[in-house]
């Protein structure tokens, strides 16, 4: 499915699974990119209770993972968004992209690094900020 394709479809996840209270025109789109060894952007800023997809990109030449287990833990994923985060990471094959959509709820700062062997002590990390 072309990448438009599928953030529309995570969009309109979105508004279905927030509920009336939570419902936006549109989920805001973050692009976070992954490759050796770093994310770009290192920051990911959020307001809690709005809906957010982000568009995952591994533009490296491995696979690489967004693992971030405490925030995953806290937000309502849309339902195409939960069979691509397991146990609170998105493993991401090289060239692969993935959207989650999601909705944050508790406000505070979490971790975000790649769990694959040395790449977060070769800088593969960041943090997700819900405020």
């Amino acid at each position: 499915m072309p990448s438009a394709l599928r953030i529309a479809a995570a969009l309109t996840l979105t508004s279905a699974f927030a509920g009336p209270a939570l419902a936006q025109p549109s989920a805001t789109v973050i692009s976070v990119q992954l490759s050796e060894y770093k994310f770009s952007p290192r920051e990911i800023d959020l307001k809690a209770g709005e809906p957010y997809v982000l568009h995952l990109n591994n533009s490296g030449g491995k696979g690489h993972d967004l693992s971030a287990k405490a925030f995953f833990s806290t937000v309502s994923l849309a339902p195409g968004a939960t069979a691509k985060v397991r146990d609170g990471k998105v493993d991401l094959d090289e060239g692969e992209t993935a959207d989650i959509a999601f909705v944050p709820h508790t406000p505070g700062t979490y971790e975000m690094h790649c769990g694959h062997f040395m790449h977060s002590m070769l800088g593969m990390q960041g943090k997700i900020v819900v405020r």
